[in-house]
Parts: C-alpha cells; structure tokens; sequence
C-alpha cells in the first residue's frame, strides 16, 4: 500500500497537470496556477509548490517561457506551459510510473 504522502504528492502533481492542460498550448502564469492547486488543497504551500514544478519541469512535462526573456522575474510572476510530453500524461496517453497511484 502507497505511503499517503506519497499518494498527495502524486495527486497534486496530476492536478498542476490538469489544470495547464485545460489552457492547453496556453501558456499561464505560475501563480495562477497556484490558485487553482490551493482551492483544492488549502494548506498547500508555495515551497512545495516550487519543488513540484521543479519536478515537473525536470521531467519536461512543463516548460518556463520567461527564462529567455526576463531572468530577473519573481517566480510567481513566470509563465509556463504544458510539453507534448507533459500533454500525453495528462490525457493520459502515456503513463509515468511516478505520477501513477
């Protein structure tokens, strides 16, 4: 049975990828995604938050459009998009053993 942080991670994962593939090829600032992910977890935080994307991007399921333009924006304020690597595992067309419950 899956540790239940484990699990939450993995669910807030697949949320932040949801919900950038509802906007899908719109590229939203992260903030605004923010918002979405704590009306569905309150006590989420913004530092794990950060690592999430982090991940994400790692895995380049998310893509930071602002790097090439303003390497001096605020981390709320950049704005990423959904791959089509990130857009195959929110519909789900290919999987990822590590966002997988």
């Amino acid at each position: 049975m899956p540790n239940p942080e484990t699990v939450k991670i993995k669910q807030i994962r697949r949320h932040i990828l949801e919900a950038f593939n509802m906007m899908y090829p719109t590229a939203m600032q992260i903030e605004t995604i923010y918002r979405v992910i704590i009306g569905t977890d309150p006590a989420y935080q913004w530092h794990l938050f950060e690592k999430d994307i982090a991940y994400l991007t790692d895995k380049q399921y998310l893509a930071c459009v602002d790097d090439t333009f303003d390497l001096q924006l605020p981390a709320r304020k950049k704005t990423y998009k959904l791959t089509a690597a990130g857009k195959d595992i929110a519909d789900r067309t290919r999987t990822d053993p590590a966002l997988e419950i």
